[in-house]
């Protein structure tokens, strides 16, 4: 095998197993269980599953290495943070029997470190929202007196996926200081650092980078378009769209200052009605929506690997535009939640009911909207998340009907 890819139950996974597998690439694909959305792609060589790198990190990195001697995979891409994060962390032992395609262990530390990573904006003299970072509830009582609300509560790093705290510290908004109160109090039991930012309403944008050291290989920039959660979250459908030049420049300008090498996505919001940009977080691996990069032309998986190996790498920026794409479970998610919810205050543009429903239907019939998963090359995943979309509604619909 040449490469073992891991987070095979995520779409960005998909989209690297598929990217590679299309280039002659061997692939295993590795997942946390059998159901992976990537064990069913044809490009998946072979599969594996390995233990919750949370729950069992020891257990994670040793399912790895076994995987790694089994198959003798000579490079680990480890594509989700999950992965990414553990593997950082014992990074000494994977090396010792693969490559890992990520960036220095320092400065995937420091991806993971939003309030770092404003400090080092703020010296560049980029635009990040209004943050502070207290360590108690006295401190946030006293420097929130610098902001308005309404704040966004976010963790300064996100809790581990199985943490029981990771349930109940997701980002959040208070319009007052008792709400504030209430939504900082489980930080502070957890053990968490909360940061508290001003609310920055604007479209997003993001923007994915290959770089070489210090050099950016190629840049690719897409609106995020709708969101889960609504009001902010994970882009379920979203399109490519032209390089605005100080998109480029600042997140380039942001990524040499990180030392970054690899692969990177930089979030920002536009605010409305102008173009200028608010930084919004590094995030230092694939990003969900990397499906709609490729769907544009812009084949990051391959291009890291040929980097990775010391090729030639051939990218570039002549993408399509505009291509749109979407994960048609969490855009469906959305959809509910926008149509049966009342939503809070809201860092994006939400339209009216009936306009958001007439969206989602309508994207069935532009030709350019593609699915994350489904292809007409590879249709098993697509299958696969159609028949999980009709079981859980299928179990709901009977469970009212039992109830009644």
């Amino acid at each position: 095998m040449d490469v073992l890819v891991t987070g095979a139950d995520q779409r960005q996974s998909l989209t690297v197993i598929r990217s590679l597998g299309k280039h002659g690439v061997k692939v295993v694909a590795a997942g946390p269980n059998e159901g992976s959305l990537g064990f069913r792609s044809r490009y998946a060589t072979e599969k594996w599953i390995y233990p919750n790198p949370y729950r069992d990190p020891n257990g994670f990195i040793n399912s790895i290495i076994d995987a790694v001697r089994t198959f003798k995979v000579p490079m680990i891409f480890p594509v989700v943070e999950s992965t990414l994060v553990v593997i950082n962390q014992f990074r000494e032992r994977i090396e010792r029997e693969a490559a890992v395609v990520a960036a220095s262990r320092q400065a995937v530390d420091l991806a993971m470190d939003k309030d770092r990573q404003f400090s080092i904006a703020a010296d560049l003299g980029i635009r990040v929202p209004l943050t502070i970072a207290p360590d108690s509830m006295a401190t946030a009582q006293q420097q929130i007196k610098g902001l308005q609300f309404p704040v966004v509560v976010k963790a300064n790093v996100k809790p581990q996926e199985e943490d029981k705290a990771a349930d109940i510290l997701k980002v959040s908004y208070a319009d007052d200081w008792p709400e504030l109160e209430r939504l900082l109090a489980p930080y502070y039991r957890a053990g968490v650092l909360p940061i508290i930012q001003e609310l920055i309403f604007g479209d997003g944008i993001g923007c994915g980078v290959l770089m070489d050291h210090d050099r950016a290989l190629c840049c690719y920039q897409y609106h995020r378009g709708r969101e889960n959660h609504p009001t902010g979250g994970v882009p379920v459908r979203y399109e490519s769209m032209p390089m605005w030049p100080e998109v480029r420049e600042q997140s380039v300008r942001m990524l040499q200052a990180m030392d970054w090498h690899g692969i990177a996505q930089v979030e920002w919001k536009n605010i409305i009605g102008t173009r200028e940009m608010v930084l919004m977080e590094v995030n230092g691996r694939f990003w969900a929506s990397l499906p709609g990069a490729v769907h544009a032309g812009m084949d990051f998986p391959a291009w890291l690997y040929d980097l990775w190996r010391g090729e030639t790498v051939n990218c570039h920026e002549d993408y399509k535009i505009p291509v749109a794409s979407r994960h048609l479970t969490g855009d469906l998610d959305r959809l509910e939640m926008v149509l049966r919810m009342p939503l809070p205050v809201s860092t994006v543009p939400i339209g009216p009911k009936h306009r958001e429903l007439m969206a989602f239907m309508t994207d069935f019939f532009r030709w350019r909207v593609k699915s994350d998963v489904f292809a007409w090359s590879d249709p098993l995943p697509g299958v696969r998340e159609v028949w999980d979309i009709v079981k859980k509604y299928a179990r709901r619909f009977s469970g009212k009907f039992i109830r009644r």
